[in-house]
Parts: C-alpha cells; structure tokens; sequence
C-alpha cells in the first residue's frame, strides 16, 4: 500500500512536468508549426512513459531495459527541444525516471546526455544556450547525487522491511518456545500426575481431583498472561479506539447501545478480528476511508468494519478470513462479508 502511494506521488509529479512543458511550449513565440511539433512530441514521451516505462517502475527492473525506455525517451524529447526551447522544461520529470528505471551507476550517463541536449541543440543552432554550461554540469552532479540518496534510502527501507519479519518470526519461535515449556512445566506434569492417581485406587480420586483444579488455574493463568497488549488496563472500547486510530486511513468509531461486560475471551477475539479486517482494509482494498461501528443489543455484541474500496469480488477466503471465522467459533460468534458499495465484515457474539 506504501509503495502504491508512492508510487502514485512520483506519477501525479510526472505529469505536471509534462503538462508544465507543454503549456510553455504553447505560449513560446516560436512558429505555430514548431510548437505544435514540440507539443506532439511531448505527449508522444508521455504515452511511451505509460505503455513502457510505468510497467518498468512498478516492476523495479534495473537493468538494460531501462536503457531502451532512456532511448526511446531521448527519441522525443530532443527534437521536441529542437522545436522550442522551452520543452527543455520536461527534464524535471525525465531525470527521476531515468533513476528509477537503471541502477546508480548505469543510470548517470543517460543523465548527462539528457541535460546537455537542449544544449549541444541550442550551440548547433547557432544561439546562445540559456542554460550556462557551469549550470548544467551542477544539475547532472546533483542529479547523481539525489539518485544516490534515493537508492540508499530505499536500501535501508528494505532492510528494515527484512529486519522487522525477522523479529516478527523470531518472536513467533520465542513465544511457541514459551508456551511449550509452560505447558510441559504446568499441564502435562499435572495431567501425568492425574493419569497416575486415576491408575490406582478410589482413595486416590479425590487428590486426582485436587491436582486438576489445579492444572484448570494454571490453564487460566497461561491464557491471561497472553492475553493481547491492548486489552492490558482498558476496556475493549478504549482499545478498538486507539487500534482504529492508528489506521493510515481517515477512519471513525462509534459504539451504539448500552456498552456491556464481556468475557475476556470475547473481547480478545473480537479485538483481534478487527485488527484482521483493518489489516486487510489496508493492504487489498484500495479504500480511501474505514468505518468501524460496534453495537450492543439484547442478543449480544456485534462489530462492523466497511471501507469504500474495491470490495471482496470473486476471490476465496483466504487465510486471514478463515482466520477470524475460526477465532470466532471459540466463543459462537459468526462472521458475515457483503461488497455493497465497498467492503462490509460483520462480526456478531453472543452474550
């Protein structure tokens, strides 16, 4: 969803460069045949940029087909310049994809020869160039520099991309571990004990007793202290506030009903059901907003999320869906989905 964002910021920049560029060419006191073939040429890079070298950005292929886009690119952009100087202007937008589309080392040499273009065309012309040559050799070492910056920024996001699902699975590992050595430190201690009290005489049925009261606190005490972090301290209510509010989309919560006590086991299903369904908001449906509403009646609790985008379609449940109606079975709730005019996910528990 990040990169979607990003990447739509990179093509909202291209295209004022290119609309920039093509209304200076318009008002330039050239010819009207001149700016109309300056004109024409420009919206053939724009086209070229959208049938071939889009798919190069979204794919991150830095290697030789960059070099065909920058060709391909140069192909339109010179004689535009030719035509009126001021197609000059479309640089601002042609360096970044030149960045974008070959690694940093590859990419400077096409760099050098799209700035100094407007000006070996402006000398071969026989004018003045009205950029200085000091000036343009400045942008290309800035431009190099600013690819550099971009390109170890995105390294150093990857590799936090990668630090932080190593955490996350070295966490999962730890937590599996911990579990383990409780169960067979508490549970199955217990219950080994049980199965070799029941193995004797009656006399024994009443400790057996006595040691699975015990081994039932145990179970207990291991659910509690694993209960989910948000709940610790607060109220489902305050909870599903601070988990919608840390939504990267505009978002509203609203409780309807008199707000009733739930069983912990109730409250952390249903915590984790929306954090599910909020996480799918954000990563598949190209929503531009999510509702969450959470109502109480007489029958019980039921929570809503809908969000405005693409909706479910035809896909399968996947593994995050079968997820929730899995957790969601533990305390006999039920799950219902619908795409009318976005995406609806309808949690409903009983009391």
């Amino acid at each position: 969803m990040e990169q979607r964002r990003q990447l739509i910021t990179w093509y909202v920049l291209f295209a004022i460069t290119q609309v920039t560029a093509l209304v200076l060419v318009l008002i330039d006191n050239s010819t009207l045949a001149d700016r109309l073939s300056a004109a024409g040429l420009l919206c053939l890079n724009g086209v070229w940029f959208v049938l071939y070298g889009r798919r190069l950005v979204v794919r991150g292929d830095d290697d030789w087909r960059g070099f065909v886009y920058a060709a391909g690119s140069l192909v339109t952009f010179a004689p535009a310049v030719w035509f009126s100087g001021n197609a000059t202007f479309a640089l601002f937008g042609l360096v970044p994809q030149i960045y974008m589309v070959l690694p940093l080392g590859w990419a400077f040499v096409p760099t050098v020869v799209f700035v100094l273009t407007p000006q070996v065309l402006t000398w071969l012309a026989g004018n003045e160039p009205s950029l200085p040559w000091a000036a343009a050799l400045l942008i290309i070492g800035f431009s190099q520099a600013f690819g550099w910056a971009i390109t170890r920024i995105v390294q150093q996001n990857q590799q936090r991309g990668e630090l932080l699902e190593r955490i996350e699975a070295l966490t999962i590992e730890a937590e599996r571990a911990r579990w383990s050595a409780d169960i067979h430190d508490t549970l199955a201690q217990g219950f080994t004990s049980i199965i070799t009290l029941l193995q004797g005489a009656q006399p024994n049925v009443e400790l057996a007793l006595q040691t699975a009261r015990e081994n039932l606190r145990e179970a207990r005490a291991l659910v509690a202290s694993n209960a989910p972090s948000p709940l610790d301290g607060s109220t489902l209510e305050d909870a599903l506030r601070r988990l919608i509010s840390g939504v990267a989309l505009p978002s509203t919560f609203r409780v309807i009903g008199d707000v009733v006590p739930l069983t912990t086991s109730a409250e952390v299903v249903l915590l984790r059901t929306v954090q599910e369904a909020l996480n799918n908001v954000v990563r598949h449906s190209g929503a531009t907003r999510v509702d969450v509403v959470m109502r109480f009646d007489e029958d019980g609790v039921s929570l809503e999320v809908r969000d405005d985008g693409r909706g479910f379609g035809d896909a399968p449940e996947g593994f995050g869906l079968r997820g929730m109606r899995a957790r969601l079975e533990q305390v006999g709730g039920t799950l219902s989905l619908s795409s009318d005019e976005g995406a609806s996910v309808l949690v409903e528990v009983p009391l």
